[in-house]
Order: C-alpha cells, then structure tokens, then sequence
C-alpha cells in the first residue's frame, strides 16, 4: 500500500473511531415538548415515555434527562424548543398544539440532524417519525357503537324517524380531530344521506368541557330534547365534563337501558371516561393507549440518539411486537403520507366491547396505580377530574 492510501486508511479509521465516541454517550438530554400539564392524556404518555426512560437508563447504563414543559399554545411551545435547542439537546418528543404551524421548526431540527419524535399530532410536510393509534378507525368504533345503542333502544328504524346526532369536535385543523372525525362520519353519513330528517351538528369545542357543555346546551334548546339522539365526542373531557353534565342538567341523563338514553361515545380511555362507563351515563370509549405512545415514541428516540442521527423512513409497511400481549399491539409501521417518514400505529381499541371498564392493564388505570402505591381507584364510587 502506498503512504497516500495509507494515511488516507488512518484518516478514515480516527474519523470511525471518533464517530464512535461521539455516538458513545453516557447522558441524553431530551427536549419534551407537550399539551398542558393539566390534560390527563398526555399526563399518561408522560408515564409511559418516563417507564420507558427507567428501563433504557438501566439496560443501556445511561442517564436520560428530560426536560419537560407543557402548554396549549403554538407561541409558547415555539418559544421553548427555540431555548431549549440553543441549551442543547439530543432529541426532542413533541405533542404540537397545532402541527400544521410547525413545519419549518420540525424541518429545520432535521436538518440540523436532532431526532424528532411527534406523537399524537403530526406535523404535515416535516420529515418525523410518528406515533399515534389510528384515529379514524377510532372513530368509526365510535359511530358504529352509537347506531347500535340507538337500534337497541329504539329500534331498527330509527335513523326514519329523523333526530339529530351531536358531534363535538376539538381543533379542526388537527391530524387527531381530523382523522376520528372521518370515523364518525363514514358511520353516521351514508345514515343521514339515507334519512332526510336525519342530521349531524358539528361544535368545535378547543377539548374543552365548558364549551362542550355550552355546545350542547344550545344544541338542545334548539332542537328540543326529543329530537337528540346521540352524542359523538373527539375526546373524553368534552363527552364526559361537557356532553353528560348538559344531559344531566336538562334531566336528559336516562339510565342506560332506557328506551330515552342518549347515547354517548368518546375517545381516549381516562378515569373519568371510565367511570362513567361503569355508572351507564356513556355508552363506548375508543381507547388512545398512552401508555403505549409514551413507551414506543422514547423508545424510538433513543434509538436515533444512540445511533445520532433520525431514523430513515419507511419504504413499505411492517408489523412490529407482533407477539406483545399489551393492549396497543401490534403495531403496524407504514410510509407516512401526509409527512416524510414512519408512522408507528398502535392498536385502537374499546371498553366495553374489547375489554372491562376496570381492567388493570389500562393506561389510566396503570396511572392511577402508581400516583396512589399501587391502589385501584372506585370506578364506581370514586370521584375524578377531567
């Protein structure tokens, strides 16, 4: 070998050996950037990313700091990535207030080559990997519970006799809302085409359960009680804290197997949605497992971390944890067609059909356990915020 491809050979192997310490770090510090600390949901993919950190830390010998903040506000949550990049970080897990906002920001933390890891909702156009359960399909559970609680109390021809369904929707906009409102609508559409008198009203209510319950209020003022027929919530603050509360203030709160209940149904699993489940005041709950957001979107970026640089997107779909037994698997991995990169689907799922309204493997229930030394809460008796 000549000196030049000799040198040229060392070169190469120093590049190799430093890339290696690089990579070969002893502490990660993550950026973790979510919904307000108040929303129960993202309280429960805090708990499973935070499961997830303890078992990395332990089997790979490294420590993982995250750094945590938390607000429903496209300004602020920009604001505290900005600082938090200039701070450094290795990584970053993002639940963005509104993705379609965040394009530029996500696009340019690629470029700079920190791993991003969105979850719940996407940025569209930004190269990410993406963790969500699949919200229409959600969704459609939803719709499909309702026509069959309506058809079970009143009848197979119920959709002739006309009423209306009440949608309540968070933010429009959103990849989440957008997706569980084409499951309801794929349900509850080709009903409405069908039945003249049958109609939906959509309410956007922000996932909040005062708006919700001002929504319905109205909504029933105007129609008459008679007329509604069901309630079909994006998420459970809405459906529980706003949707029960205005049927139970207007005495529209009818035990479940009465002919007059109003059926409703929501998505995301917490305590709440379950205990209401259990006392027959809501009828189907689309479970959105945090626990498996929080647990498969750290794990995914610890993999980029470790391996410094994003992970490369997906070619054709895949199947992964395919001999799991927790609730959100399998998960199926497919191209992203909204954004560059994969999408991690875990398993939607629902209480009462699939599984208890108190079964211990539930995200909420998981949480409850841990905040309270290993206690079971009362679904029954207890009482829980939204």
């Amino acid at each position: 070998m000549s000196l030049k491809k000799t040198l040229q050979a060392t070169v190469a192997t120093l590049a190799l050996v430093a890339a290696a310490q690089t990579l070969a770090k002893d502490v990660y510090r993550v950026a973790v950037i979510r919904w307000a600390p108040t929303d129960i949901y993202f309280n429960g993919v805090q708990m499973g990313q935070e499961l997830e950190r303890q078992r990395l830390e332990k089997a790979h010998g490294v420590k993982i700091e995250f750094r945590v903040f938390g607000a429903n506000d496209v300004t602020q949550q920009r604001t505290e990535i900005e600082t938090q990049i200039s701070r450094g970080v290795d990584g970053m897990l993002f639940v963005p207030w509104r993705g379609e906002v965040m394009r530029s920001l996500v696009t340019g933390l690629h470029k700079k080559g920190i791993p991003v890891v969105t979850s719940n909702a996407l940025v569209p156009g930004a190269p990410q990997t993406f963790v969500a359960f699949d919200n229409r399909h959600a969704g459609r559970l939803g719709g499909e519970a309702i026509v069959r609680r309506l058809s079970e109390l009143r009848g197979p021809d119920w959709p002739s006799k006309g009423g209306v369904i009440i949608e309540l929707r968070c933010i429009i906009t959103a990849s989440f809302d957008i997706g569980r409102h084409e499951g309801y609508r794929s349900v509850f559409d080709p009903l409405v085409k069908a039945n003249p008198n049958l109609k939906v009203e959509t309410r956007e209510a922000r996932c909040d359960d005062a708006k919700a319950h001002k929504a319905v209020d109205e909504l029933i003022s105007r129609y008459g009680a008679a007329s509604v027929l069901a309630v079909a919530s994006i998420d459970g603050t809405m459906g529980v804290g706003g949707a029960v509360r205005a049927l139970q203030g207007q005495g529209l709160l009818y035990p479940f197997e009465d002919p007059r209940h109003i059926p409703v149904a929501t998505i995301d699993g917490s305590l709440v949605e379950l205990q209401a489940i259990a006392l027959g005041h809501i009828d189907h709950v689309s479970v959105q497992p945090a626990d498996g957001e929080g647990v498969l979107s750290m794990r995914l970026l610890f993999d980029m971390m470790k391996a410094g640089r994003p992970m490369a997107r997906a070619d054709k779909a895949s199947t992964l944890m395919a001999d799991s037994k927790e609730l959100w698997a399998p998960v199926q991995v497919e191209p992203g067609t909204a954004f560059d990169g994969a999408w991690y689907r875990t398993k939607a799922f629902s209480v009462p059909s699939d599984v208890r309204y108190d079964d211990p493997r539930l995200w909420s229930i998981q949480m409850y356990k841990i905040e309270n030394g290993g206690k079971a809460p009362d679904l029954i008796g207890g009482k829980f915020k939204n």
